[in-house]
């Protein structure tokens, strides 16, 4: 029986060597001594541990390697001295297991038997997934390599969790797994720890194995997905069966994780479903929809929310015996998880939630709900499970610039911003380019109400400025600070102009499409692993710019003139040539910038006055928002 056996396990080694020739790939052992020099120099042990036999990548010397294939299995003639050995120690295992443990070098998370290549062999024959050894670690010399930045990172991961069986390699994904298990706790794990994450992952990987996306995308790179969206606990109490229900629900999630696609920009509605025959000569009786709005704040605190709670008000009387809606405030302090179940088991159909900083909990009910749709106001995420709405707000933005530049005495204007988020720098850019239109002399001073410390009146004061762009809605809080377009005269602010939002529009247009069934022409696009953005413009009455009947005659024509060839598509706000204050062209002649260039673009034009802050000078409560939706890539940490 035990010649059987290894006869048997030679053929896998045969059947693998011959397919890795046929495919032009190395058929024997990688030898670490032919990848690293000096490795006597550099080994730091490591004691005996728990090693994963998939790990496993290799032998030390090029002497070992003829005799088993990539993967361990034997080679060698089955009537040699080697063959004997080989099915004497698949006896001995059978009878009473392998105790003893190999030897091995670890380098860059990887493994490499020094001592017990048959042993190895044995166990991966019979289906062992891990085996004990003494291991010595290799620490390559730091440097620019992507595998060796990922290396250290892994580094700091093992100090704390002693974990080796997770692998990598994406630069950040160590650390964000380590803000997962651990928060801020940077304590070393002791040894129940160690084994409650290894029963976790075993549980996730059988599931995961059984998934059709096994072999898609690495089950590590998955376990990574599924913690971000859910969060250890549930992983903690899910059984198999249940893991695999959670991995069906989030699919598209782990399919845009293996292709990195980018989100799919909706620019305008999708078209209305025709009605069938039979649908005309059968009336079922209406379904009354059921909808729910989740703010971060409440409509007096914030004038963000009181647009949307206007836009709601708006969509449910005009859309009276079709929906039904009802609010939430402060979603940050109220228990998220329990206020999405609640409204599961009352049977809703749609939650919107109208602010980045509940992205993480609405991904997380979107898992878990999956028959619920969601919608979260954000830009440039990229999570397939729900979708994204916001508007194309630099168009209204050119034509306030336009009107600044014609109005403003001396082509000074001040441009108050909030947040360094995807599209702001595209909607700074536009005004300044509409200002320029008007006035080619014109000069934009940009300043940010989230970097403290600023006196932004003194400072505008300074520059001479005398038309001031501020925030897009008066916010009784702060009954001094300027909104929209505002001039400067002898100490007094006479509004002239401002961009807004009308969310009704926007949310009549999403909630028609879920009772007419045209939502469901974007459904294809979702599963295959991209997200459902919602950028709408001018064209649908998402955003539009309100202005003073005190205008110049002329100027009014020039901006109705405008507005009219941006909803008809014949001019684009950001057509270049385009050049940024620091003389670079960043839109070519004649050129339109795509969709995404305008929602991540990260540099200002040619002619405003100022930069973007980067996140440390930013107020705490901005940071949190900048890190989940700011445009400076280098600023972020493990993002949702």
């Amino acid at each position: 029986m035990a010649s059987t056996t290894y006869s048997l396990a030679r053929k896998l080694g045969q059947r693998e060597v011959k397919a890795l020739l046929a495919r032009g790939e190395a058929p024997y052992l990688p030898a670490l001594e032919r990848e690293v020099s000096g490795i006597s120099k550099s080994e730091i042990p490591l004691g005996t541990v728990s090693i994963a036999i998939d790990q496993i990548a290799g032998t030390l010397t090029a002497s070992r390697r003829d005799a088993f294939s990539p993967s361990f299995y034997p080679l060698l003639e089955e009537d040699s001295e080697f063959a004997a050995k080989w099915t004497a120690l698949a006896k001995a295992h059978l009878e009473e297991g392998i105790q003893e443990p190999i030897t091995a070098l670890e380098y860059l998370n990887r493994f490499y038997v020094v001592e017990g290549h048959k042993r190895v062999s044995v166990l991966r024959y019979f289906g062992a997934t891990t085996v004990s050894a003494n291991v010595r670690r290799i620490l390559p010399p730091r440097s620019d390599a992507p595998e060796v930045q990922v290396y250290y990172e892994f580094l700091e991961f093992y100090r704390i969790t002693r974990v080796n069986y997770i692998q990598f390699s994406r630069l950040g994904s160590y650390p964000a797994l380590l803000k997962l298990l651990c928060g801020g706790d940077q304590s070393v794990w002791d040894e129940e720890r160690q084994r409650s994450l290894s029963a976790d992952v075993t549980r996730f990987r059988q599931a995961f194995r059984s998934s059709p996306l096994y072999g898609v995308l690495t089950q590590d790179k998955a376990l990574l997905r599924y913690l971000q969206i859910f969060g250890l606990a549930r992983l903690q109490e899910r059984t198999p069966t249940e893991l695999k229900s959670d991995l069906a629900a989030i699919a598209p999630e782990l399919v845009n994780e293996a292709n990195a696609a980018a989100p799919a920009v909706q620019m305008t509605p999708t078209p209305e479903q025709p009605k069938t025959i039979i649908s005309r000569i059968i009336h079922p009786a209406a379904k009354v929809l059921k909808v729910a709005f989740l703010h971060d704040k409440t409509s007096v605190d914030s004038y963000w929310t009181y647009t949307h709670e206007q836009g709601r008000l708006i969509v449910q009387k005009k859309m009276a015996g079709q929906i039904e809606t009802t609010s939430f405030f402060n979603m940050l302090q109220e228990d998220f998880d329990a206020r999405v179940a609640q409204l599961a088991k009352e049977g809703y159909d749609v939650i919107f939630t109208t602010t980045a900083r509940l992205l993480a909990a609405n991904l997380k009910a979107a898992g878990a709900y999956p028959n619920i749709k969601f919608l979260n106001c954000s830009l440039n995420v990229s999570h397939p499970i729900l979708r994204t709405y916001y508007g194309r707000l630099y168009e209204a933005k050119f034509l306030t610039g336009v009107i600044a530049g014609a109005m403003s005495e001396n082509g000074r204007i001040g441009y108050v911003c909030d947040y360094p988020n995807y599209g702001t720098p595209a909607s700074i850019n536009a005004f300044a380019l509409g200002a320029q239109m008007a006035n080619p002399s014109a000069r934009v001073y940009l300043e940010w109400s989230t970097v403290p410390g600023i006196d932004i009146p003194g400072r505008f004061a300074w520059n001479h400025v005398t038309a001031v762009a501020g925030q897009d809605m008066f916010d009784p809080k702060e009954p001094d600070r300027p909104f929209g377009v505002s001039l400067l005269s002898h100490g007094r602010e006479r509004n002239i102009a401002l961009s807004y939002w009308n969310w009704g529009s926007f949310y009549e247009k999403i909630l028609r499409s879920v009772l007419d069934g045209s939502w469901s022409e974007l459904e294809p696009t979702a599963q295959a692993g991209q997200t459902i953005n919602y950028w709408w413009g001018l064209s649908t009455g998402v955003i539009d710019v309100h202005y003073t009947q005190g205008l110049p005659p002329q100027t009014k024509r020039l901006v109705q003139l405008l507005r009219r060839s941006i909803i008809e598509n014949t001019f684009h706000p950001l057509e270049g040539p385009v050049f940024d204050n620091h003389g670079v062209q960043h839109i070519g002649d004649d050129v339109c910038p795509t969709p995404e260039e305008n929602i991540k673009m990260d540099w200002l034009a040619s002619n405003v006055v100022g930069s973007i802050p980067s996140i440390d000078q930013l107020t705490p409560e901005a940071q949190k928002l900048v890190r989940l939706q700011g445009v400076l890539e280098q600023d972020k940490e493990g993002t949702v």
